[in-house]
């Protein structure tokens, strides 16, 4: 998986001041993890935190990213969890809580393994010690890659777009590369992924789409988002991924 630190669409949506956009950047993830088949099983807020972060408590956007997952949680009836993890250290323990209102406790990386084994996802049985001399902020991702098994599907959301009144309206992944707009199209390889959102976004009655711009990386690096091309995505219908059309920025953000 590719975790964004940040883009154009998310530099507009701060710009402008967009309160209807929401997201998350950096070291702070909203994940959806899923069975074999694609069935949402988890959804977890996981946080990166340095030493002192880790020992602290939750940020003001910390627990505005986690009720905002919550309320897919809610109305999916699904389970949900808060991760913290240490980057200033190798990575032997987590912080893992039920609500951002609870203090959390802290467990092993085998522990963890047992939470997502608890609920219904499947896990490998490989050790699962401190990863890897390992001090990045990519380290669970890599220890999640590592030790919880291939079989277990899982994503981020990347953008969030609300109603005036705060519901969730849509849910948005984002993707870019340096293929022409007009010749990109979502990849097969990222179908269960896809699939994934698609059967989250269905449970709780709101839309998910495809968003994709240009990165342009001579003469000089540029995040373009002069054009975005948009697709619908829904696994119930066939084609499950539906060209929706191309915007200007301006266009997009008032879809």
């Amino acid at each position: 998986m590719n975790y964004y630190k940040g883009n154009a669409i998310y530099d507009h949506i701060n710009a402008n001041q967009l309160k209807n956009f929401k997201f998350c950047s950096g070291n702070l993830w909203q994940l959806v993890y899923g069975d074999n088949g694609c069935v949402p099983k988890l959804l977890a807020l996981v946080i990166g935190a340095d030493n002192n972060e880790y020992n602290a408590g939750y940020t003001a956007h910390q627990i505005e990213a986690f009720n905002l997952l919550n309320t897919l949680a809610t109305s999916c009836n699904l389970p949900i969890k808060v991760i913290k993890f240490n980057t200033d250290v190798e990575i032997e323990n987590v912080k893992v809580a039920d609500d951002v209102t609870n203090e959390p406790t802290e467990i092993t990386l085998a522990e963890l393994r047992d939470v997502f084994s608890q609920n219904g996802l499947p896990v490998s049985n490989t050790a699962t010690d401190k990863y890897l001399n390992d001090r990045t902020s990519s380290a669970y991702h890599k220890w999640q890659r590592g030790h919880l098994g291939r079989a277990l599907t899982v994503s981020d959301i990347d953008l969030w777009k609300l109603t005036p009144a705060g519901a969730v309206q849509r849910i948005y992944e984002l993707k870019r590369s340096y293929i022409a707009i007009g010749n990109w199209a979502p990849y097969p390889d990222d179908y269960r992924n896809f699939r994934l959102l698609s059967a989250l976004a269905n449970q709780a009655n709101v839309r998910l789409g495809i968003v994709y711009n240009v990165r342009e990386t001579r003469p000089v690096f540029n995040d373009n988002i002069s054009n975005i091309k948009v697709f619908k995505v829904d696994f119930t219908k066939t084609p499950p991924v539906k060209l929706v059309g191309i915007y200007d920025t301006n266009g997009f953000f008032n879809l």
